[in-house]
């Protein structure tokens, strides 16, 4: 996973290169654990992926690669090493510096001043990261064109721009952004993941759906469980949404997937089950009028039905 990779490489480093092969997962827990590991790192929750790769360890106690990134993980912890990126780069490691002691702007004002004069490939992904992690994607956007144009031998900054296009909510730039990534990376669940999101808000729900059942041929996981019920629901495919978010139910309980469970079962006429549904979703909601003004609606037309 290019992601995963990414990320790791930057935050959890050492030895780690962009082009290295993770052996780490033997199955889905624990793919799903080094996932949220993942995520924790990337935030600087340094002490809650620790847990994660703790119950990795607990499974697979001989994963050689997971106890080493533990270890490379405990001694960021304590200082003691850096990205090699960063450590060679006197700009970046001051951006670095600023990060760790909580000043965003001084880290935002390095890392522009840097890019400004500096056409690299890492400092303008520092650059673009530090954008998008601020959801301020408009800003974005041309460091990581500045990196794409940097290198031949990196195809990551294509998928950060189809995201920042995807949040930007411009879905026609986005989709062919992802569509150049998707060629380069065949194997990249994530992006198939993207592309159907945008394929969706732009009313393509063929094309939508055939892209998140390549994801999840490529990576099972609720998330694109998820979206797949959602796609089949807003192609109007509501038996099969239906079947799609039971079982994400039966494993996660959020009110988003009662809603649309609720809302598929209303729209295929199954009023009972939509109510009870769309309660659940009521009151794991925090306080959603739309959701408690549809399940009143619902509550009407089954009452007058006796």
């Amino acid at each position: 996973m290019i992601m995963k990779k990414y990320f790791l490489t930057l935050i959890i480093i050492c030895a780690m290169t962009l082009g290295a092969q993770f052996a780490f997962a033997a199955n889905e827990v624990v793919e799903d654990y080094l996932d949220i590991a993942t995520s924790y790192a990337v935030s600087g929750n340094y002490a809650s992926a620790m847990d994660y790769l703790n119950k990795i360890l607990s499974i697979e106690p001989s994963n050689k690669e997971i106890a080493g990134l533990k270890n490379s993980l405990m001694q960021m912890q304590s200082g003691k090493i850096v990205s090699p990126v960063v450590k060679n780069d006197v700009k970046l490691s001051q951006a670095q510096s600023a990060k760790t002691a909580g000043n965003k702007a001084v880290e935002m004002q390095i890392l522009t001043a840097a890019a400004a004069n500096n056409n690299g490939y890492w400092t303008n992904m520092f650059a673009g990261d530090f954008f998008k992690n601020a959801k301020q994607y408009s800003k974005a956007i041309p460091y990581y064109q500045k990196a794409l144009n940097a290198t031949s031998s990196s195809s990551a900054p294509l998928l950060y721009l189809g995201i920042c296009y995807y949040e930007l909510k411009n879905y026609a730039a986005a989709y062919p952004i992802l569509t150049q990534f998707i060629a380069k990376n065949q194997q990249e669940s994530y992006a198939y993941a993207m592309r159907a999101r945008a394929s969706a808000e732009m009313g393509r729900y063929n094309d939508a759906e055939t892209d998140i059942v390549t994801a999840i041929a490529l990576e099972d996981t609720i998330e694109y469980r998820y979206l797949e019920g959602l796609i089949l629901f807003k192609r109007g495919n509501y038996k099969k949404a239906q079947t799609s978010l039971e079982k994400i139910a039966s494993q996660i309980q959020t009110s988003d997937v009662y809603k649309f469970l609720g809302l598929s079962y209303y729209a295929s006429g199954d009023l009972k089950n939509a109510l009870l549904n769309l309660d659940k979703a009521i009151l794991l909601s925090n306080d959603d009028n739309d959701l408690k003004a549809k399940y009143n609606e619902i509550k009407a037309k089954l009452t007058s039905q006796g």
